[in-house]
């Protein structure tokens, strides 16, 4: 997997990398699949188990596909908007880290190039858009995905996602960015 160039979401605020494997930015990609009723359907019925194992509770877990659908739907629709509104809101003194949060939860400080996460709305969501931080108010989408399970560590999807973050961070430094100032720099 090899990062073929930046794209901007939202001009000096948020961006997307593109992977050679896909044809659109990991933006679009994500909420692309995240609103697709097919591929959700489809996600739900594969991780069936991981959907019905109680770690977003028992109501969940008893729902039926098509609300499950229909819940991630909704919430994915609130996501992109809440996101592209905030970052094309960004003046000096706002933020992006009030929508982003470091990948680890044990992680309390901030740190160049740090892997970060959007999550979703609802108060145990799980929809997940990575990105690596640049500063508060410059965030770089790697990806996204449906995390059913407490850890990253257990399901493929998940794990690819955590091999992109790796990929853009390290093709960041590759490029000599490790701040803001550098990547105003950089030429998208």
């Amino acid at each position: 997997m090899k990062i073929i160039s930046i794209f901007t979401v939202c001009k000096e605020t948020l961006y997307a990398v593109r992977f050679d494997d896909c044809e659109d930015d990991e933006f679009a990609r994500v909420f692309d699949q995240w609103n697709d009723v097919e591929y959700l359907y489809d996600f739900f019925q594969e991780h069936i188990k991981d959907l019905q194992s109680g770690f977003y509770t028992e109501e969940i877990g008893n729902m039926s596909i098509d609300e499950v659908v229909q819940l991630t739907l909704d919430e994915a629709e609130d996501l992109e908007e809440r996101l592209v509104y905030a970052a094309g809101r960004i003046k000096k003194g706002d933020s992006l880290q009030g929508y982003f949060k470091p990948l680890s939860n044990e992680d309390y400080k901030l740190t160049p190039l740090q892997k970060n996460k959007a999550i979703g709305l609802n108060r145990k969501s799980w929809l997940r858009v990575y990105a690596i931080r640049i500063s508060a108010t410059c965030y770089v989408i790697t990806g996204g995905a449906i995390k059913l399970t407490p850890t990253m560590n257990d399901r493929p999807h998940l794990l690819k996602e955590l091999r992109k973050l790796e990929i853009t961070k390290n093709y960041l430094k590759e490029l000599g960015i490790l701040d803001e100032d550098d990547f105003e720099l950089l030429e998208l």
